[in-house]
């Protein structure tokens, strides 16, 4: 049902760019899902030989009753969880500051438009307190990275996040394709604190690889890293999902580090099964908030610089 919402969307739309930023995928994600639905259909959907496409017959067809199959699909599903109580109520969550904000508050908006019964309520804080959170059950889930560290709590893995050099856009490390991990030894670079599941990863990372590098500041707070990256010399090594709209702005220049790193995010809970409302919200967020194609994206940064 859901790449049939999508292909309504696009067809809405008459932008994949815009039906990907609805349901806050890649659009990539949303031309396989077309592309699954044709196979389905066994014919084509759109004509991709016209910019813009157009839809063919059989496209017409499926996006004015497609419309209205994902109309019924919703009411019914309205329908069947007022007769469940668990799936009712508020879903609470829990997330570290960089499990993305813009994304999360997004798809929230638009898993409540399909589950308008539902409340979801979504916090930030630290990974440890994020953690305890879960722990105790103060809330139904969490989002942290590097899940398996946190004991006496069950796992699932959301998505792995590619990891890059970032740097102002004057460094002299800008304009690099990549960058090899020993060749950072003895850089100054802005590191996180000690007490956070990234430091430790990305100290290993770069000793194991032969580099030794100078952390000339640490901190705990995304935002601070990008100011400061902005406004000095200095480099560090971030998830690429926490600063692509920097990239984008043109206000930050992001590097492919090599050998590649990743940072897993995951959802943490409490031992035990998730109650049926917050299964589904981990579950829409498992579909939707999963990894993007890092090197498509850094390949047109890349492009519009030369």
């Amino acid at each position: 049902m859901q790449g049939l919402r999508i292909f309504c969307d696009v067809a809405d739309l008459r932008s994949f760019s815009r039906a990907a930023e609805l349901h806050g995928i890649t659009q990539s994600a949303v031309s396989q899902r077309i592309q699954h639905l044709e196979e389905l259909f066994g014919t084509r959907l759109l004509d991709r030989s016209k910019r813009p496409f157009v839809l063919t017959p059989a496209g017409e067809l499926v996006s004015r009753e497609g419309r209205e199959l994902v109309a019924r699909y919703d009411a019914l599903a309205r329908s069947v969880s007022r007769l469940d109580p668990g799936r009712g109520g508020t879903v609470r969550v829990h997330a570290i500051y960089s499990a993305g904000i813009a994304l999360l508050n997004q798809l929230r908006a638009e898993f409540q438009l399909q589950r308008p019964e539902l409340e979801v309520q979504i916090e930030y804080e630290p990974p440890a307190a994020v953690a305890e959170a879960a722990r105790t059950g103060r809330c139904d889930f969490g989002i942290v990275s590097y899940p398996e560290q946190w004991p006496g709590l069950q796992s699932r893995p959301l998505r792995e996040e590619r990891m890059c050099l970032a740097c102002g856009v004057n460094h002299e490390l800008a304009g690099a394709e990549s960058v090899r991990a020993a060749d950072l030894d003895g850089r100054e670079l802005i590191h996180f604190t000690h007490e956070l599941p990234a430091a430790r990863h990305i100290r290993s990372y770069l000793t194991g690889n032969g580099a030794n590098a100078v952390f000339a500041q640490r901190l705990d707070n995304i935002d601070t890293f990008k100011s400061m990256l902005q406004a000095t010399n200095y480099a560090a090594i971030l998830p690429l999902r926490t600063f692509l709209a920097e990239v984008r702005a043109g206000l930050l220049a992001a590097v492919p580090l090599e050998p590649v790193l990743e940072r897993p995010v995951g959802i943490v809970y409490a031992r035990g099964k998730l109650r049926s409302a917050a299964e589904d919200f981990a579950s829409f967020l498992v579909e939707n908030a999963g990894p993007m194609p890092v090197d498509e994206e850094l390949g047109q940064r890349h492009g519009e610089a030369a």
